[in-house]
């Protein structure tokens, strides 16, 4: 069974670096279209951050380096009399759609023009899909910069892209503020996750899976997690988590899955015969329904801990019922129905849901913890901005993320990235909710830091 296993991985691997070299021929070519979603085939290279961020198309320090250059620093570069320009990358196409995370942003946005902007400047949205491919990233990256002269980079989600772009971004002193929380987006004086680390990410996934006494401690968790940039900390994360419980993950039980994997029959099988007792997974939300469907299919219905993004209602309604009794690990507070009655989840739910909404094939459905991160970025770039006054600089914008508490309402816990030093790891904390038999999802365990 796992020479089976193993071949088929190896097999989903070949043809997707194969497909990403004709993504990187067009990323050349088309990169500097228009700026919407552009249908383009193949995916990003299934390889470590560190990797990603060294593949076809540049280094991490290729097109300007150290900082220098005319768009570092105190050049106000984005911003006019009244407005400012801000840039994002998203993956839209091939295999996962962030179109919900774009939306979201231009809401925030929305929301703070229609009530006169941030000290007299209105804010403006310009992103590019990548495809799922760094390399096409990368090059979205330069032109954001050297085309858009963007003033920040805001509230992105590109899980190849950002690995790609985060460096480029960081060596030209544009600050970035959320994202998934990849490798590369840490330990840099100009980004600002609202994200845990991944390696943090898979130790609180693994602490609270296998925790004595807690509602699941699983002995013998199987894992699957979507590849992408920085995964493996995840799974690290994963095993130190468990292990301070005293479980032992084994590598042979981790498994690495493309973006919306559509077949798990045969891994679930093999998990049935080894003995495992639950499933920790981080997947993309689209491959979450195909777990389900695998489960069905193999006569057996796992106790699961699943990662962020399987509360998105529209997976949770193409599942239904045998996801009541999930798990599932949340960096903010959950939203569907906004179960804590928090305030600043109240407005999130009413202004992105709204303008979600008008924005067809989208759908408020669609919202999801990773949607909320988008909010969350907003709201604090749009506080440290307003610290700025008339004076509207880049260094300005980082100096003033670099000092204080940002809150959002509970929303999630606060931030303090002067506090957090040079990582700038300043969301260390984890909420975890489960779903009810009246469909919906309750918090069993507020934030855990």
């Amino acid at each position: 069974m796992r020479q089976v296993r193993d071949r088929v991985f190896i097999a989903v691997l070949v043809l997707s670096v194969v497909s990403s070299t004709s993504v990187a021929l067009l990323a050349v070519s088309g990169a500097f279209g228009r700026p919407t979603a552009q249908l383009v085939s193949g995916g990003g290279d299934f390889t470590s951050s560190g990797a990603a961020t060294t593949t076809a198309g540049g280094s991490s320090g290729s097109g300007g380096g150290g900082g220098g250059g005319s768009s570092q620093g105190g050049q106000s570069n984005g911003v006019t009399h009244d407005t400012i320009t801000i840039g994002a990358i998203y993956s839209e196409s091939n295999g996962i759609d962030a179109t919900v995370e774009q939306h979201t942003v231009e809401a925030c946005f929305n929301y703070y023009n229609s009530r006169g902007g941030i000290n007299g400047h209105q804010l403006k949205l310009v992103s590019y899909d990548d495809g799922l491919n760094g390399d096409q990233a990368y090059a979205e990256a330069a032109r954001l910069d050297q085309q858009n002269h963007v003033f920040a980079i805001v509230g992105w989600l590109a899980p190849f892209g950002e690995a790609r772009a985060a460096p480029y971004f960081e060596s030209k002193g544009i600050p970035i503020i959320g994202g998934l929380g990849v490798p590369e987006e840490f330990n840099s004086r100009y980004s600002f996750p609202v994200s845990p680390i991944f390696y943090r990410d898979g130790y609180l996934f693994g602490q609270y899976a296998t925790r004595a006494g807690g509602p699941l401690h699983f002995k013998h968790p199987g894992v699957f997690l979507t590849q992408t940039a920085g995964i493996n900390d995840v799974a690290n994360g994963m095993k130190a988590g468990a292990k301070s419980n005293g479980v032992t993950i084994n590598n042979n039980d981790v498994i690495f899955v493309p973006f919306a994997a559509t077949n798990f029959d045969q891994y679930l099988l093999q998990f049935q015969q080894e003995g495992v007792d639950g499933l920790i997974t981080q997947l993309d939300p689209f491959s979450y329904v195909r777990l389900y469907q695998s489960e069905q299919r193999t006569n057996k219905l796992f106790p699961h801990l699943g990662g962020a993004g399987i509360d998105k209602q529209s997976v949770d309604s193409a599942i239904g019922r045998p996801l009541v009794g999930t798990y599932s690990f949340m960096p903010v507070l959950e939203a569907q129905g906004n179960p804590a009655g928090n305030a600043e989840v109240a407005l999130y739910n009413q202004v992105a849901s709204s303008y979600i909404s008008r924005h067809p094939p989208d759908s408020p459905a669609n919202m999801d913890a990773f949607s909320e991160g988008s909010w969350v970025a907003c709201r604090v770039f749009a506080q440290g901005l307003a610290k700025l006054g008339a004076n509207v600089t880049r260094e300005g914008l980082v100096q003033a993320l670099s000092h204080g508490v940002y809150s959002v309402g509970g929303m999630a816990p606060p931030f303090n990235w002067g506090a957090a030093g040079s990582s700038h790891a300043a969301a260390n904390c984890a909420s975890f909710i489960q779903y009810t038999s009246s469909q919906q999802w309750k918090i069993v365990q507020g934030f855990t830091c």
